[in-house]
């Protein structure tokens, strides 16, 4: 009987996990009800279930929840401002050496750029870096 108590805690804990901003803390607990739930099975006493539920949960947190956390909640950064400028392709509109910068049309704007090889007007440079206002472009 106390096996499906078990069982019927831990779906009430992933229904809490779901609604609740919390993060993965339920699921823990969640976790330890049903190894909990697999002792009550087994016609153990009461107070082991508990603890077999209080230390599965503690170690869930402590190693599942980290794991979890890190995994989900990758996200791609996503560069933005003048760093999405880097790797676009730059039509020059005046002459680039490395001793002489020269600006380059990016998105339909001008920017200052620099470069230790040579560019003629016309020729298209692939943004490499952004260095102060001054574009650092490659062949």
């Amino acid at each position: 009987m106390t096996c499906i108590v078990w069982f019927i805690v831990s779906i009430a804990l992933l229904a809490f996990e779901m609604l609740s901003p919390s993060f993965f803390f339920f699921f823990c607990l969640s976790v330890g009800s049903v190894f909990a739930a697999i002792m009550s099975w087994f016609n153990v006493l009461i107070q082991i279930e508990f603890a077999v539920f209080v230390t599965v949960s503690v170690i869930s947190v402590y190693f599942i929840r980290p794991v979890l956390k890190r995994v989900l909640s990758r996200s791609e950064t996503v560069n933005s401002n003048v760093d999405a400028l880097i790797g676009e392709n730059a039509v020059v509109v005046e002459n680039i050496s490395p001793l002489k910068s020269g600006f380059v049309k990016v998105l339909s704007e001008i920017w200052r750029a620099e470069s230790d090889v040579e560019f003629k007007v016309g020729e298209t440079a692939k943004i490499k870096s952004i260095s102060g206002t001054r574009l650092i472009v490659k062949k």
